[in-house]
């Protein structure tokens, strides 16, 4: 999602300590202060009914408590005067919601909630905050999947509009991992290397092809060139070796594995096979044309 594509506007505060935000897309937000008095004129604003959403509770200047509540108004009320012993300090409070009660929010969806506060959890780590909650992974329908990516989405654009994150977690863990270092990552696997150059090695005596992979908007793209014996495109189609992508966890991937992206034979008459491999928190794809395969099993380094 680009500021192209959508915009962002702060109001200044206002009498009763209160900062409002919103995108211009579906996304609603509050900063209050643990006052009473501005959790109150919150919620005579919002016409005394629940408003579902989730929330992140701020204590001094990086710890934080993700949540999410049917009621905002109620659990906020709750975290006033009874606060959780692993934020008792907390000092200030951003409610999210897009600006609708309970009965028409895509908010009052609690699978919705959940999977958003594992990802604000998550977000928030990469960004260096000490979060002292706990999510839950959640299962979704296709029609949960494409809301819940949306908002993510909208999410990382309104909290870098806020300054409360610098990165999302796409670009987190995605630098290009060299040399050196990726030996030493391999080796710690237990792996032997026998040979080794920039783009290609012999990792337990199998041929490795290293690739970085090139970043497009669909995610990382890897081309297969080369029709000799030995080539890049002739071990794909032979299924003898691995491909070692050098980036986020590095990836091992047998090239049998890829194979099963390929499913038409005449694939391998082509000068050059663009596959891709596209992160996301939960998995990683690897796909060609229309066919996918999860490959997050072959990382080297887990988590």
């Amino acid at each position: 999602m680009t500021e192209i594509e959508i915009g962002y506007q702060e109001d200044p505060k206002n009498g009763d300590g209160i900062t409002r935000a919103r995108t211009t897309d579906r996304i609603r937000a509050w900063e209050i202060p643990r006052e009473q008095k501005a959790l109150e004129a919150l919620n005579t604003e919002l016409g005394e009914v629940a408003f579902p959403g989730n929330y992140m509770l701020f204590e001094a200047r990086n710890k934080v408590y993700v949540g999410e509540a049917k009621d905002l108004y109620k659990r906020l009320k709750t975290h006033m005067s009874s606060p959780d012993v692993k934020i008792q300090k907390w000092d200030h409070a951003i409610i999210i919601n897009d600006g609708r009660s309970a009965t028409q929010s895509d908010f009052n969806d609690t699978v919705v909630r959940k999977a958003l506060e594992l990802y604000l959890i998550r977000l928030l780590k990469a960004n260096r905050y000490k979060v002292v909650s706990q999510g839950e992974t959640q299962n979704f329908n296709p029609a949960q999947k494409v809301l819940i990516t949306a908002l993510k989405e909208e999410l990382n654009f309104f909290l870098i509009k806020k300054t409360i994150i610098t990165k999302t977690l796409e670009e987190k863990g995605q630098e290009e991992v060299f040399g050196d270092e990726l030996q030493k990552i391999i080796k710690n696997c237990g792996m032997t290397i026998q040979k080794w150059g920039k783009y290609e090695a012999v990792i337990n005596n199998e041929t490795t092809f290293i690739r970085p992979g090139s970043k497009k908007t669909k995610g990382w793209q890897i081309t297969f060139r080369g029709r000799k014996p030995g080539s890049f495109i002739d071990s794909l189609q032979k299924g003898v070796g691995s491909l070692l992508f050098s980036r986020d966890g590095v990836l091992l991937i047998p090239l049998t594995e890829v194979q099963k992206v390929i499913t038409v034979p005449a694939t391998y008459e082509q000068d050059t096979i663009d596959i891709w491999i596209v992160f996301s928190e939960e998995e990683v794809i690897l796909s060609y044309k229309e066919n996918t395969l999860e490959i997050s099993n072959f990382r080297l380094i887990k988590g």
